[in-house]
C-alpha cells in the first residue's frame, strides 16, 4: 500500500469539500440572526451542529493522541445546552476551535510516525 497516498486521502476526506460545501465555507456567511434558530422540520441549530462536530472531533483528536482520553459521555457530551451561542464571540470561538482541531488531526496523519492503521 502507498502510505502518502493513504494519508494524503485521509487528509482530503477530512477538508472535504469534493461533493459537498467545505464545513469551513458553511460557517463563514452563517447568517447572525440563524444560528440558534430551527429550520422548519430539522431537529438542531446551526450552533447545535457547529458545537456537535467542534466536540465530536475534539474527541476523536484527543483519543487519537493520548490512549488514556476519556471521550464525554454520550450523547448529552456532545451537544451544546441550549439552541443558541451565548454571545457573537461564543460562536467565533468554537469556529476557531473547530479549525485548530482539524489542523491538529491534519498534522497527525501528515505525521509518518503516527500509525493510521492502530
Amino acid at each position: 500500500m502507498n502510505d502518502a497516498a493513504l494519508r494524503k486521502h485521509v487528509i482530503d476526506l477530512l477538508k472535504g469539500g469534493s461533493a459537498h460545501v467545505q464545513f469551513m465555507d458553511a460557517l463563514e456567511e452563517f447568517p447572525l440572526n440563524k444560528r440558534g434558530t430551527f429550520a422548519p422540520g430539522l431537529p438542531h441549530t446551526g450552533w447545535q451542529l457547529l458545537e456537535h462536530a467542534r466536540i465530536a472531533q475534539w474527541d476523536i483528536v484527543e483519543f487519537s493522541r493520548n490512549t488514556q482520553h476519556v471521550s464525554p459521555g454520550f450523547p448529552e457530551g456532545y451537544w451544546p445546552k441550549t439552541p443558541g451561542p451565548a454571545s457573537e464571540a461564543e460562536w467565533d470561538k468554537s469556529v476557531q476551535q473547530f479549525q485548530h482541531d482539524l489542523d491538529e488531526m491534519v498534522g497527525l496523519v501528515k505525521n509518518s510516525r503516527t500509525d493510521l492503521f492502530w
